[in-house]
């Protein structure tokens, strides 16, 4: 991992003969639960106060990262400690943790209470496998070729926004006896954008929809064939 931006203060501290003052690496393991949960490990002896979460003490660690100058997105492989079974259990109930976030830190013990880091890396588990004594994960960035391009599509008749987001703006207090629990992201359908403004109206209160429709009704269709 290139480190272009340790501060020279913490290279003069790594270059005494003597210092308490140490180098520190924090994991961040994503786990597909309901919530999610996320393990935070600290390859310390101690646990570890870091951007309001504790890091355990755990045995962890890494290969290298592997970068090139052909721009091959970085990879490594992280090992975890399997003696106590907790970390194969894991694996067994979400599918190895495939495609699931891996975050590593590296900060150090002088920047670490003011929540700083001096390097970040987010990856995602390519695969994984495990011993009786390790679990191994192979980490990878995004793999390009999963990704939606481009990330949102432009349609005449289906609306994009996530319905009651801040694009949306469907807020309609749920007490009113106009509200509306849920969308068909239509224009004009029997529960689209049109109906919930005319809940807005029949709460009372100025309609929003169906100015604030997601999709693009005056994209033209074909009227021929092939012709528009």
């Amino acid at each position: 991992m290139p480190l272009p931006n340790i501060p020279v203060s913490l290279l003069q501290e790594k270059n005494q003969l003597a210092t308490d003052e140490r180098f520190i690496w924090l994991y961040e393991i994503v786990v597909p639960t309901d919530p999610i949960t996320v393990y935070r490990f600290a390859k310390q002896t101690e646990s570890v106060e870091f951007q309001g979460y504790t890091y355990s003490p755990f045995p962890i660690s890494h290969d290298p990262i592997n970068r090139d100058r052909a721009g091959d997105l970085p990879s490594t492989g992280l090992v975890v400690s399997n003696m106590s079974r907790e970390v194969i259990g894991t694996l067994e109930l979400y599918d190895g943790l495939v495609g699931q976030t891996v975050r590593i830190y590296l900060t150090h013990s002088l920047l670490v209470g003011a929540n700083q880091y001096i390097a970040e890396e987010e990856f995602e588990v390519l695969s994984s496998s495990a011993t009786a004594d390790s679990v191994q994960l192979s980490l990878g960035s995004t793999n390009l070729f999963d990704s939606k391009i481009p990330k949102q599509r432009m349609m005449r008749s289906h609306c994009r926004h996530r319905y009651q987001s801040a694009e949306c703006g469907y807020s309609l207090p749920s007490t009113d006896a106009n509200y509306l629990a849920a969308c068909d992201k239509s224009l004009s359908g029997p529960n689209g954008c049109e109906v919930h403004g005319a809940s807005y109206t029949a709460a009372g209160l100025t309609p929003i929809h169906p100015d604030r429709f997601g999709g693009f009704p005056g994209i033209p269709t074909p009227t021929t064939g092939g012709g528009i």
